[in-house]
């Protein structure tokens, strides 16, 4: 195969053991005409000064730019710097990666072959495997688009044929999605109002909306910690809020005459989250407050970083 180039979108926030561990995944690709764009979210942990010297020591076996942003700005708004920085420089094809992935060493060059197929794909994902408990993580997904929420397939399932058919789906999740660089032309940069989560979701449904097809690729396959900085075994009060938040702005921005379907439904997940993330965890005032600013900051359309 004619290997087109591909530039791999990694974004660290106070995570360097998580992100070395993807670099050194990622040197042992098959597939070898890539470059990753490495972008720091102004970490406190050092990460980024302890990711530079690795790099001028020789640390890592693969072309890599790091780059500060300076601003911890988001997923959303992070991706974007190390996209445009990719886009610049003339890349085919951006695969953005979760920095607390590893993976197989084939599954870019499985990507990359989809994407070959037709020119009608714009953005193909992976399998994905929770390394936690070696159970399906992301099989592919579907959006909802009027009530603001998304389905995985196949999570927290065994394994299993079922899983390993290529299909065209409704949304891949951004912790691994390749797309080739007309997608930007033609739908533009990842919406940073959203901040974190939900930005993957509605880029999905513009690529949607503007003909190209989206496709899961299980052998591609990556494997997941589910670790971040809003989510982890103990959920950070801000998870739900940006959840219940972003739900409703995504249905507003893409469906806005479904605004009181989306409401409706809002209403509906502030008992749920309540069930979810306050029942039986600590802190139960500071979460419920956060769900409860999570629904008044959709309505009235605030976005970006959290704040009061």
């Amino acid at each position: 195969m004619d290997e087109k180039s591909v530039a791999i979108i990694l974004l660290n926030w106070n995570a360097y053991n998580d992100t070395v561990e993807c670099l050194h995944s990622l040197e042992k690709l098959v597939y070898r005409n890539f470059r990753v764009f490495l972008v720091d979210n102004d970490s406190k942990d050092q990460s980024y000064e302890k990711l530079r010297a690795d790099q001028l020591s020789g640390a890592f076996s693969l072309p890599l730019t790091i780059i500060q942003s300076g601003s911890n700005i988001g997923c959303a708004g992070g991706n974007n710097v190390g996209l445009k920085a990719a886009y610049e420089e003339g890349y085919e094809y951006l695969w953005m990666l979760n920095n607390d992935t590893i993976v197989d060493q084939h599954s870019l060059t499985r990507l990359v072959e989809e994407m070959e197929t037709n020119v009608q794909i714009g953005i193909v994902g992976s399998k994905i495997i929770n390394m936690n408990n070696n159970l399906v993580w992301f099989a592919g997904g579907s959006i909802n688009q009027y009530l603001g929420t998304s389905t995985p397939y196949g999570i927290d399932r065994q394994e299993s044929e079922k899983f390993n058919t290529r299909k065209e789906v409704g949304f891949v999740v951004g912790c691994s999605m390749l797309f080739r660089r007309e997608l930007i032309d033609l739908i533009g940069w990842l919406d940073e109002d959203y901040f974190i989560y939900y930005e993957d979701t509605d880029w999905n449904l513009k690529a949607k909306k503007a003909g190209m097809k989206i496709v899961y690729v299980p052998d591609s396959l990556i494997y997941h910690k589910e670790s971040s900085s809003t989510k982890s075994e103990e959920l950070s009060p801000h998870y739900a809020y940006y959840l219940m938040r972003n739900g409703y702005l995504f249905v507003k921005r893409n469906n806005p005459k479904y605004k009181l379907i989306a409401l409706l439904y809002m209403t509906y997940r502030i008992v749920k989250f309540h069930l979810l993330y306050v029942w039986n965890k600590d802190h139960k005032l500071k979460r419920s407050r956060m769900i409860f600013k999570g629904a008044l900051h959709g309505l009235k359309n605030q976005n970006g970083q959290f704040s009061d």
